[in-house]
């Protein structure tokens, strides 16, 4: 499945969900990087994700505060 397939699809995934297929992503980023896994994303799959939302909208705010960061132009 390409990426143009695959964000309409996840976008309208519930938040914990979401929040799933992050945890997955970055254990998988971690274990390609020769990390331990655990060590990153430790027992959060088991969190109760319903129940994180300040957590995402904290990580939302961050995400869209780096956007706009890096569309500001750089001035040398």
């Amino acid at each position: 499945m390409s990426t143009s397939q695959l964000l309409p699809t996840l976008q309208v995934l519930p938040r914990a969900d979401k929040l799933r297929i992050v945890l997955f992503l970055i254990s998988q980023l971690a274990q390609e990087e020769g990390i331990d896994s655990s060590s990153v994303t430790g027992n959060y799959l088991d969190w109760k994700l319903y129940d994180a939302s300040s957590a995402a909208n904290t990580l939302l705010n961050m995400l869209a505060e780096d956007k706009l960061n890096n569309q500001a132009p750089k001035h040398d």
